[in-house]
């Protein structure tokens, strides 16, 4: 059986390849399956049914003037025909799900609503919800959001004990629709029933962004400590730590949250991309970075900005240098954007983890593959140019963070310099519970984290040394593009709201 659909998928790949949009190799692989126990033979069906829908959309795509999807689906609904027959009764109702899906895609929204409510007549109590939760996506395509609220409304009535996805579904349409308080109110009367679920920790997380990284940080705390195996929450926290506007940006910190998003839950593609957009600012930003944190150390250590006592002054110099090293790279990158090197990126080990891994969900995951029989490598591969450009554009900001970052560490070992400096003995230096050398605690303990993140706090944010002439904060600039929200949902076209509504979730997981 498996090998079978292992090969269905390698020859749909080569007849695609070749422009063969009747799939011939693939489709007579089909037929050899016949000989496949009853039991596995629907599936066998089902599979054609979507192999042939996704050639279907490519054929039309090639050839949009002579071809019409709704009659180019047909033999799609043929297969569909024979897998409902072949199909055992208690399993129908994923069949009568796919098939409406595939009549949303060429339009046919009426046929598709009569399907999924075949799809309710014919589905046990265990996987009602699913089916109304696939019927609150469709009145949302058809703009509808009324019915959809209240679909959705009924789910949590009678499945919001049972079913943690009723609830993220309430939570994903008010974040489409704009409604951020109401997104939150729903996540966190999910959270007093599903509080082991990590997917609505990290969607509580990232609505409260707006409300600053110190309160995104109070509730990743919380979050760890109710699901401390949850990669989607780590995930959270290594996209806090790379985001260039946080107070605490820190890429070291970045790297261990990622490593335990990854090793948690290995099947959650965001964790990969965002590692990928890591090695990228390690690989082509730290460089160009170090020359202006060497620079601002060199003119620090001078005489004459060395008394420079008072925090004011301090800051003030550390905002100069900052916004001097975001003005020098944009202008380099404007003149050159081969400053920064794209194509020396090794990402072969990442792609070996991410392939043993295959992941098969994740908001940045699904945006980065073109088909659902993309392979790991081929969403890595695919990513690499989104997350090239993005950290290319970007870089600027990148590197604006990490001098603000090694700026405000300068000062406090220079403080600490001062006071242990004042201590006449060791004894007093100790009394304080300081190194003599340095007067800070000790590196990579908690007491060191703590002091540093209260430091980075007080000083003053990338949005204040960098003002946006638009006057826009930047942090908001920067979530909207990194998250993918920048578009209102009404702005979208029907294809890309059908793949947000309908391209993410296996009917057969």
């Amino acid at each position: 059986g498996p090998l079978y659909f292992q090969a269905f998928r390698l020859l749909e790949k080569e007849d695609l390849s070749q422009k063969a949009f009747d799939l011939p190799r693939t489709m007579e692989m089909v037929s050899r399956a016949d000989s496949i126990s009853r039991e596995l033979l629907w599936k066998v069906h089902l599979e054609a049914a979507q192999m042939q829908e996704r050639s279907a959309v490519l054929a039309v795509q090639d050839n949009p003037k002579k071809l019409h999807l709704r009659a180019t689906l047909q033999p799609t609904r043929r297969s569909y025909a024979k897998a409902i027959m072949l199909c055992p009764p208690n399993l129908s109702w994923k069949i009568w799900l796919a098939s409406g899906r595939t009549e949303v895609s060429c339009g046919n929204t009426r046929g598709a609503r009569d399907l999924f409510l075949r799809a309710y007549d014919s589905v046990s109590e265990k996987g009602r919800s699913t089916v109304l939760l696939e019927c609150a996506r469709l009145e949302e395509f058809c703009g509808d959001l009324v019915l959809s609220r209240s679909i959705l409304c009924k789910a949590r009535q009678q499945f919001g004990k049972s079913d943690w996805k009723v609830w993220l579904s309430s939570v994903n349409l008010e974040c489409r629709c704009g409604y951020r308080e109401r997104a939150i109110a729903f996540a966190q009367e999910a959270l007093n029933k599903h509080r082991g679920t990590g997917r609505l920790w990290a969607a509580l997380i990232q609505l409260r962004h707006d409300d600053g990284e110190l309160y995104q940080m109070k509730i990743l705390r919380c979050a760890l400590q109710a699901v401390p195996k949850s990669g989607e929450v780590w995930c959270e926290g290594a996209r806090i730590h790379l985001n260039p506007f946080s107070p605490t940006f820190d890429l070291q910190a970045a790297s261990r949250h990622l490593s335990f998003a990854a090793r948690f839950t290995p099947q959650y593609g965001d964790s990969f991309l965002e590692q990928l957009r890591l090695n990228m600012i390690d690989q082509w930003l730290i460089p160009l970075a170090t020359p202006f944190i060497n620079g601002m150390l060199d003119t620090f250590l001078s005489s004459c900005c060395k008394n420079r006592d008072t925090q004011i002054d301090a800051y003030q110099f550390l905002a100069e240098h900052v916004k001097k090293a975001a003005d020098v790279m944009k202008t380099q990158l404007e003149e050159n954007v081969d400053t920064v090197i794209k194509d020396v990126l090794d990402t072969s080990e990442l792609e070996l983890r991410c392939s043993s891994a295959d992941p098969n969900y994740g908001h940045l995951w699904f945006q980065c593959r073109d088909s659902p029989i993309d392979t790991a490598r081929e969403v890595i591969t695919q990513a690499k140019t989104v997350m090239a450009d993005f950290v290319v554009d970007y870089a600027h900001l990148y590197i604006a963070a990490m001098v603000r970052r090694a700026g405000v560490l300068m000062l406090v070992h220079h403080r600490a310099e001062k006071k242990a400096t004042a201590s006449t003995t060791v004894g007093s230096a100790q009394e304080l519970g300081l190194p003599t050398i340095l007067g800070l605690p000790s590196p990579n303990s908690c007491q060191s984290d703590a002091m540093v993140d209260k430091e980075l706090r007080v000083a003053p944010s990338l949005d204040q040394m960098l003002p946006s002439p638009s006057g826009v904060a930047g942090s908001t600039l920067f979530t909207t593009v990194c998250g993918g929200n920048g578009q209102k949902w009404d702005k979208l076209s029907l294809t890309e709201k059908r793949r947000i509504l309908f391209g993410s979730d296996s009917l057969l997981s």
